[in-house]
């Protein structure tokens, strides 16, 4: 049994049954071992934890700079992000709370960071751009997950109260059928753009 076997088992669980089913007794029926073997590799669920964090963010391609424009690395990582989460939807929660200092968040918060401060961000300033622009995809990914059937194309939209918007309500067809795609291309554009300006501006 290696520990890459264990994450990966963790992950299929979370993925099946969601965060709240992963525990060392279910993981290990799942992996057919007795759940105290497991105790050997990860010696708590916190650290468990901490390393499907690193596990599932081993699945980004991580910038490198200056291997093209800063810009095109920032949009390929933040859509790499939001497939992340949307394949993993419901380790969202575990990702939207992880802290700066877990082990398995760090190379990735460490690679974005060298890409802005090449790109010519201060150190704080970068690290602001991390938080937001990481708030921006994680909670687009939730209200894109929680969402999806709205979207879904076999079903007619949900009927709606009397007294909403009468905006939303005379729109409400379109709005339901909206591109999701399109929607998080115009927050990414509108982030680029407010990110250029404030490097224009120094």
């Amino acid at each position: 049994m290696t520990n890459a076997r264990i994450l990966d088992a963790a992950v299929e669980l979370i993925d099946r049954s969601g965060l709240g089913d992963l525990s060392m007794r279910h993981l290990g029926a799942a992996l057919g071992v007795e759940a105290m073997s497991l105790y050997r590799h990860f010696p708590s669920k916190g650290v468990l934890l901490e390393a499907v964090v690193g596990r599932l963010l081993a699945e980004l391609v991580l910038p490198v700079p200056g291997h093209a424009r800063w810009e095109e690395s920032f949009r390929a990582l933040a859509r790499g992000y939001r497939q992340l989460l949307l394949r993993h939807p419901n380790a969202i929660p575990l990702l939207a709370t992880l802290q700066l200092s877990n082990p398995g968040a760090l190379a990735a918060a460490g690679a974005v960071m060298a890409l802005l401060r090449d790109a010519g961000f201060d150190a704080k300033t970068a690290f602001h751009v991390l938080a937001t622009v990481e708030s921006f995809v994680i909670g687009f990914a939730y209200w894109e997950a929680g969402t999806a059937g709205l979207r879904a194309a076999d079903q007619p939209p949900p009927l709606l109260p009397p007294d909403i918007d009468p905006y939303i309500a005379e729109r409400w067809s379109a709005i339901t059928r909206a591109d999701c795609d399109d929607a998080f291309e115009f927050g990414l554009d509108v982030y680029v753009a407010g990110l250029d300006r404030l490097i224009a501006s120094r």
